[in-house]
């Protein structure tokens, strides 16, 4: 097949009826499922970078393909039917879960519920909450946290039924803006920086070679290994006399001084961190653990000579997320220049036939969605200034984000409290904005509370996944569709009819507190004590800028320089590398071992046994998961940084 035809070949070919029916079934399904693992008391599926529900979905088909080859070979789903509902799937779950619709109900429902006279926020800020934002209704409310009750009775729909309807549209305009920036930057990251996106090779691998994948035993033995940990560990929780393996993290503290200025450190041994990280750059596996390991010491040396407890590193990383994004704009400062000059000189100089969608269309997109999402705050009472200084930064901690993913893969990116708001405040005060900006802001929070399960990097790897499996780009990008314009109006729908029944104010669930996170610990005190221009904070988020441009232009200058600013700004980021650095550690030197001692043969050798680690962690963690949910009952939590179970 010659280019040309292949280029025709991945324009024209469609998304088939039968694959779209199934995708949304499947689409359908693990809404519900994460959702309710989320709501009652089971693992965070969307926790990890690579789905664990989406895995298991995808070696299910396999599985049930292989059957189909043997008894009905004519309803067998070819290799790109497999990936694009894999790709349905995903999308969904990046609607789902505890860091997407958790957060939107749980803000949508706490400002009127948890009123006082003692927080006063009758008189604080209801004022300015738009009466569309969110349902006021005392009784709906009241089944709503205490549940017991269905969801689909009239008095409780038509309540929440305009903010069903706006919300969905401000979610599924935000989600299609991120495509269209992802589809300007694909080939920036792909063909020009030749980005590895790590967290693809796993399903990859799967569906590479069907029968050699499952054939192969390097990968069983690392299948029987981290299933064979998991299910202990599921048993151990259930029936405490069953020995467990404590793969999952362990908080070593230091009582003397100076070690205590580390503060507590997480040792842990996650098999599917292990086998994610496999496919980690070597050079960037590295920086990550290093820094972290680095901004340990200096917490060390500076509570040791100074007694500085608050290094600032948080704030350096929050910097250093938005230098990430700014930063790849400029890198690929001439390839944007020629998608931008395809839009509006109406001159077709570059040949963009091969991309997900045009060009010029995906430019007008993102600029028509910008328009449409100022619009929607405005009506609600935001400032445009305001939203449209939200939505820049917003974007490039978003792309920040992408550039992470296409090139590191870190296995897990439990970004916490880098977002617009937090900036802007800090850079402005709260005088500045108002009490009706910080307002509606503050219902904008959900979107950067966690940067787990970020659409915008999940969004570029389908596209990623396309490529390298000869997938029509075009039937990946309206199977995106397609699951969004269904999935989120049905999530928010599935999120709502599973609250209204179990009750949002349970034990187990995440929705009270996030409620309480924006309100409580954020809006009230911004509102009641107002906040100056931070000038030392500021000035710490531009050091982290700073790092991370000077970290880029040393590696683009000297190929031997060993730290990335990627690394920089996940080692410098606590939350995010001190789960997981432990692992990756271990990662690292097996992947370096390997290399020095087998060679590039040896590594590629060892990628099934890899494989087979996260596959049969993610497996066995599913079957958990599945148990969890159909009894109601804790179990072996592999989600959650491995803990055998995790109430909040």
């Amino acid at each position: 097949m010659n280019e040309k035809t292949e280029v025709q070949n991945r324009i024209r070919g469609g998304i088939r009826i039968r694959v779209v029916v199934i995708g949304l079934i499947l689409m359908a399904l693990n809404a519900y499922w994460v959702a309710i693992n989320d709501i009652i008391v089971g693992p965070l599926h969307n926790y990890m970078s690579l789905f664990s529900n989406a895995v298991f979905t995808l070696f299910a088909l396999i599985l049930l393909n292989l059957l189909l080859k043997r008894l009905l070979p004519r309803f067998m789903l070819s290799r790109s039917d497999l990936f694009v509902i894999y790709v349905m799937v995903v999308t969904v779950t990046t609607v789902s879960g505890h860091p997407s619709m958790s957060h939107v109900i749980g803000i949508l429902a706490h400002p009127y519920w948890f009123a006082t006279p003692e927080n006063d926020w009758r008189n604080l800020f209801w004022q300015y909450i738009p009466d569309w934002f969110t349902t006021r209704d005392t009784h709906a409310l009241s089944s709503f946290f205490h549940g017991g009750t269905s969801f689909f009775d009239r008095k409780y729909v038509e309540p929440w039924l305009a903010p069903l309807l706006y919300w969905s549209a401000f979610m599924f305009v935000l989600y299609f803006v991120l495509i269209c920036i992802n589809v300007i930057l694909r080939k920036q990251f792909t063909e020009h920086e030749r980005l590895t996106y790590p967290i693809t090779w796993m399903p990859l691998e799967m569906g590479r070679d069907i029968s050699g994948f499952l054939r192969n035993k390097l990968m069983w033995l690392g299948f029987g290994i981290a299933a064979g940990i998991s299910l202990l560990n599921g048993l151990h929780t259930l029936f405490p006399f069953v020995p467990a393996v404590p793969v999952w993290w362990q908080r070593v503290s230091f009582a003397e001084k100076p070690w205590s200025y580390a503060g507590g450190v997480l040792v842990s041994f996650q098999p599917f961190v292990i086998g994610l990280s496999y496919f980690m750059p070597l050079d960037l596996a590295f920086s990550a653990w290093f820094f972290f390991i680095l901004q340990l010491l200096i917490r060390v040396l500076l509570g040791a000579a100074m007694g500085i407890r608050n290094p600032y590193f948080d704030e350096q990383a929050q910097g250093g997320w938005i230098g990430l994004g700014i930063l790849a704009l400029w890198v690929g400062r001439r390839h944007l220049k020629r998608a931008f000059f395809q839009t509006f000189s109406g001159n077709n100089r570059f040949d963009d036939s091969n991309e997900p969608m045009r060009y010029r269309t995906a430019v007008l997109g993102i600029i028509a969605g910008f328009l449409f999402l100022i619009a929607f705050a405005y009506k609600a009472g935001l400032s445009a200034w305001v939203m449209l200084m939200f939505l820049v930064l917003y974007c490039s901690i978003a792309i920040g984000v992408a550039k992470l993913r296409a090139s590191l893969g870190v296995s897990i990116h439990h970004i916490i409290w880098v977002d617009p708001q937090r900036t802007m405040v800090t850079a402005f005060g709260t005088r500045t904005f108002g009490a009706r900006n910080l307002t509606v802001l503050t219902f904008l929070f959900w979107l950067n509370r966690e940067l787990v399960a970020h659409p915008m990097p999940n969004q570029l790897e389908a596209f990623r996944i396309a490529e390298q499996t000869g997938t029509n780009y075009r039937r990946v990008l309206w199977a995106m569709l397609i699951t969004l314009i269904i999935g989120i109006p049905a999530t928010f729908v599935i999120y709502l009819g599973l609250t209204y029944h179990h009750g949002a104010g349970n034990s187990a669930s995440h929705i009270v507190g996030m409620g309480t996170d924006y309100f409580t610990r954020r809006l009230q005190p911004w509102l009641s004590v107002p906040l100056e221009p931070d000038y030392l904070t500021m000035s710490m988020i531009s050091l982290g800028f700073g790092i991370t441009t000077v970290l880029l232009v040393m590696k683009m200058r000297f190929l031997w320089w060993p730290f990335h600013p990627v690394g920089y700004v996940m080692g410098v980021s606590p939350s995010e590398m001190s789960y997981i650095w432990c692992p990756m550690l271990v990662s690292w030197f097996l992947k370096f071992t390997i290399l020095r001692y087998g060679g590039l043969k040896g590594y590629r050798r060892a990628i099934p046994f890899f494989a087979g680690l996260v596959l049969g962690d993610y497996t066995m963690g599913c079957i958990w998961s599945i148990i969890s949910a159909s009894l109601n009952i804790v179990t072996y939590n592999m989600a959650w940084h491995g803990r055998p179970s995790m109430i909040p």
